[in-house]
């Protein structure tokens, strides 16, 4: 009798089951990356699978690399198919169309550069300028790398140079551009510049200064094996790539959520009393908790959702997490209790749990472990997201007290006012992050970088679009984007991204309005819309038909004329304003 063959669901299933409470060791990724490489013709063709096409290329021996970022994928949930690219080629392979890595089509790459190899053998007398050229030229290389990928749809994640620990000269070479050192640390900086909003950056300068440079990037595994770093690193590598790979895919984390006795303060307030609690100055105790406030939460006002009860913690993230229009994978819960750990481990396995322990001084460190909240870049939306969040905590609140036949009341009681416009310059890294980020409410699921925005932007035939909204409760910021493209006389609706903050609120009629006179005045007669479903998107199914427009008799495509005098499905609660 035939072995019956494994699923590759179920491996993931079990994986990922078991590596929920106790994180993969050193054995563990070489074994469970072995299993996993050995069932990824079968992932290819499971169609129900949640699969990934990731190459890993890279200027040193990545074997070991392919398995550990297959287990930090996994982790996520997704089953990875990976392909190597030849030992020290990721230049020749990304730049040639015909190579073996474009004919893969991997949805993701892996960069893994050396510093030993791009180190320039510069007399330490070189001037500032000669050492700026040589690292313009290197920047240069990269970013030719970076978009023969991004041509190809591929999402680009790379590791961050690891300085070099020896310094032969004490201080003084601190103070000269071409040593080795500051050459690394001038070029990964110049890298992250050039990067921004095309690539997300798995740091392991930082990972290497946490524990121990000269111990993790030893010359004797790179002369012996050529291994950019030592492989017993491998389980503190795979949070850092998870933080990466979250932001590259949009699936970073959103919000932490936090128990309150003995985990934001020492004692049990309900037997202690509020004067009983361990909290500031006066103990070393009462320090680290304070120290830990800080680092996670600095006043009342960052709360952007409450939820104190002796009920179970179960019903309250589903609470929480409706108050706030958030999915429960967007979710870190830290406690110091490893009974509760367990049991939203067990309830809520979507939610990211850290589990503090007994002592406050580490607390800081074992929620910064887990890079859960890893962001390429700020944006002013990332400032205001707590105070966006409350508003629109506090406007469901309102509409909880209108009865469900006065919706009309209700919105017209938030006195929305909503701006729809031609994004600036200083709008681009926010649209960037809408389409890395957004999940629910996302028609098409084509994501665009930055240097990708901007192209549309300076094409005749694009139309690029940015919504702000505010209410009586707060500013919600730029919260939904629209990138459409004239083709003869129709108007195809590209990308249509919005927020989960300001779902239901006739956003949608109102930027319809907008996209409605901007084809008049282009001369197109039809707009076409295109959905494509998702395991996520299923709240915006009915929007076109919701919005007037008819559904094509093939694929994917809505269609509705342009005429000036029907507004069928674009009615809206929300006043335009100018700026």
């Amino acid at each position: 009798m035939l072995d019956t063959p494994i699923s590759p669901s179920r491996v993931l299933s079990e994986l990922r089951q078991a590596w929920a409470e106790k994180p993969p060791s050193l054995a563990a990724i070489f074994q469970a990356g072995e299993r996993l490489a050995g069932l990824a013709d079968v992932a290819g063709v499971q169609a129900d699978l949640p699969a990934q096409r990731i190459a890993v290329l890279g200027a040193a021996t990545i074997d070991y690399l392919s398995r550990a970022i297959a287990c930090a994928v996994v982790q996520e949930g997704v089953f990875p198919v990976i392909y190597q690219a030849p030992f020290g080629a990721y230049v020749q392979e990304a730049l040639n169309p015909a190579s073996a890595l474009h004919g893969f089509a991997p949805e993701l790459a892996v960069i893994a550069p050396e510093a030993r190899d791009l180190v320039e053998a510069l007399p330490l007398e070189s001037s500032a300028a000669e050492v700026t050229g040589a690292i313009e030229a290197k920047v240069a290389m990269f970013g030719r790398v970076w978009d023969a990928l991004a041509a190809r749809g591929c999402r680009v994640v790379q590791h961050l140079l690891v300085p070099p620990v020896e310094q032969y000269r004490g201080m003084a070479e601190r103070l000269a551009p071409a040593s080795p050192f500051n050459q690394v640390r001038s070029l990964n900086d110049a890298l992250v510049a050039a990067g921004r909003g095309r690539v997300q950056w798995v740091d392991l300068e930082r990972l290497a200064a946490a524990v121990g440079a000269r111990r993790f990037s030893a010359n004797r595994f790179w002369h012996s094996a050529r291994l950019g770093f030592d492989q017993r690193f491998l389980p503190d590598y795979l949070p850092a790539f998870r933080g990466a790979w979250r932001s590259a895919c949009g699936r970073g984390k959103k919000v932490l959520t936090l128990d309150l006795d003995n985990t934001l303060w020492g004692g049990v307030i309900g037997d202690d009393g509020a004067e009983g609690l361990s909290l500031g100055p006066g103990s070393p105790e009462g320090e680290a908790f304070a120290d830990w406030q800080r680092c996670a939460v600095l006043r009342v006002a960052d709360f952007a959702a409450f939820d104190c009860s002796w009920n179970d913690k179960v019903a309250g993230w589903r609470r929480i997490s409706e108050a706030l229009n958030l999915g429960l994978d967007s979710i870190v819960f830290a406690d110091d209790n490893p009974a509760e750990c367990a049991l939203i481990r067990r309830a809520l396995p979507e939610v990211a749990v850290v589990e503090l322990g007994p002592e406050p001084a580490e607390f800081p460190a074992l929620l910064d472990a887990g890079h859960w909240f890893d962001m390429a870049d700020f944006t002013a939306e990332d400032f205001s997201r707590t105070e966006a969040y409350a508003a629109r905590a506090e406007a469901r609140a309102a509409r909880a007290q209108v009865s469900e036949t006065d919706l009309d009341g209700y919105l017209a009681s938030l006195a929305m006012t909503g701006r729809l416009y031609r994004p600036t310059e200083a709008d681009i890294p926010r649209l960037a992050q809408l389409e890395q980020k957004t999940n629910q409410f996302n028609l098409t699921t084509r994501r665009y970088s930055e240097t990708e925005i901007r192209a549309f932007l300076a094409r005749d035939d694009a139309v690029v679009l940015a919504f702000r909204l505010a209410d009586r409760f707060g500013d919600h910021g730029l919260t939904s984007s629209l990138i459409a493209v004239q083709e003869r006389e129709s108007l195809r609706i590209d990308s249509w991204l919005m927020s989960c903050r300001i779902f239901s609120r006739t956003a949608e009629p109102f930027i319809l309005r907008g996209l409605l006179e901007i084809a008049r005045q282009r001369g197109v007669r039809r707009l076409v819309g295109e959905y494509v479903p998702t395991a996520k998107n299923g709240v915006v199914a009915d929007l076109y038909a919701r919005m007037g427009f008819a559904a094509g008799k093939h694929g994917s495509a809505w269609y509705r004329d342009v005429d000036a005098s029907a507004l069928a499905g674009a009615d809206t609660h929300i006043v335009a304003r100018s700026s």
